[in-house]
């Protein structure tokens, strides 16, 4: 829990800016949201799949972070997906802000299954998204927290994670 603190403060201390994307620090952010969240028993068998929606540089990153490390003990799949169809079985839909103006869509879709939706773009937790990334004025990258709808597909958030985003509802 500390070092999660100190690695998400570490990324928030303004060396990333909003003008420049860094993949890297997103990647990070993902992978430390699959370790704060709890799937229910059922999905926390097999691989842990990664399912990015549309086209996004985080598919390189999140294939690296694939290929070098795992999730409570399970080992990390990615997905590239163009349509909501090939995103089943998924635990971790990222919708790339080249699909953000459909995440109601999708989280009309997959209702209450036990998928954590995670947006690229700013201000898609007020939209259905569970997370989304945020550059504040001064360019720290946070994330905003749809409690609701994590709730809503069966998953649980560390209250650390809760403490380190910006809860919008």
């Amino acid at each position: 829990m500390l070092f999660l603190a100190l690695v998400l403060r570490g990324l928030w201390s303004g060396n990333y800016k909003a003008q420049e994307t860094d993949y890297k620090a997103y990647t990070l952010f993902v992978y430390n949201f699959m370790k704060y969240i709890e799937w229910p028993e059922a999905q926390n068998k097999g691989d842990f799949i990664i399912a990015v929606l549309g086209d996004s540089p985080i598919s390189k990153e999140l294939q690296v972070l694939a290929s070098g490390k795992k999730i409570k003990g399970r080992a990390i799949v990615l997905k590239k997906c163009n349509t909501f169809e090939e995103t089943s079985g998924c635990h971790l839909l990222y919708i790339s802000a080249s699909k953000s103006a459909s995440v109601k869509t999708f989280k009309d879709q997959i209702k209450d299954k036990p998928i954590l939706i995670v947006g690229e773009r700013e201000g898609l937790a007020k939209k259905g998204a569970g997370l989304s990334f945020v550059t504040l004025e001064d360019d720290e990258l946070k994330f905003d927290i749809n409690k609701k709808e994590i709730e809503q597909h069966q998953l649980k958030i560390s209250g650390s994670l809760i403490n380190l985003g910006i809860v919008i509802n």
